[in-house]
């Protein structure tokens, strides 16, 4: 059974990918001053908001401190901004994730369960910055730093097309220690979460297409009939 830390870090990774950017501080008690904006912090801006669609299969793995694999996960994901995405995990188990707007819907067909719940600020604060497409936003809260080389694991014959960024949160949020974005050819190619217990959620993707509209219909979820609804 995943753990609920689980849970909710998945849930940050796909709200991540979904939300848009509103004027809004990250933290309540966060007194905004203007940031120093470097170019690599315009750069990650405008890859984080370059494409409206995206839709790849995806191979997730968590490894423990001691880089043991303690989790993983498959399957696709579609998302048309700036606010749908539908996360449909394969294995080990079956799991529909949808973000429609402002709704966020977890059904699991194991337990014939559906799960419906408004998007926090609590929640949706941290994928609303990171998609603003806006430097001074993302400056606010984060400390970016590019890396010129690619780790080994990732590096091919064309690597100096690749781009990763990291990014440290300022301050205590408690969400993560180091976020790690990366790129090809614009296209964004794979996220690692680093939490406060070093361990480490890598997402991969494959079949990527920027190209396609996806149809509205397909974040649309329509359990059966007996699914036992529950609202939060």
């Amino acid at each position: 059974m995943r753990s609920k830390k689980f849970i909710h870090r998945f849930k940050l990774f796909i709200l991540m990918l979904a939300m848009p950017f509103t004027a809004i501080p990250l933290f309540a008690n966060d007194v905004l001053k203007e940031p120093l904006v470097t170019g690599e912090y315009q750069q990650l801006a405008d890859l984080l908001s370059s494409s409206t669609y995206f839709q790849a299969h995806f191979q997730q793995t968590v490894r423990d401190a001691n880089g043991d694999i303690v989790d993983q996960s498959t399957g696709k994901i579609w998302l048309a901004r700036p606010n749908q995405l539908r996360w449909d995990i394969v294995e080990p188990l079956e799991q529909t994730l949808i973000v429609n707007d402002q709704q966020f819907f977890q059904y699991d067909s194991d337990i014939d369960q559906l799960i419906i719940e408004p998007l926090s600020d609590q929640i949706s604060a941290l994928p609303l910055l990171l998609l603003s497409g806006n430097a001074e936003s993302i400056a606010r809260q984060f400390t970016v730093s590019q890396i010129k080389a690619v780790s080994a694991q990732s590096a091919v014959s064309d690597s100096s097309s690749r781009q990763l960024f990291n990014l440290k949160p300022i301050g205590n949020s408690g969400l993560f220690e180091v976020l790690s974005l990366e790129f090809k050819g614009g296209v964004l190619q794979a996220i690692s979460i680093l939490d406060d217990l070093q361990q480490n959620s890598r997402f991969e993707f494959s079949n990527i297409d920027t190209a396609t509209v996806i149809d509205g219909s397909i974040f649309v979820l329509d359990p059966p009939a007996d699914t036992d609804v529950i609202y939060r």
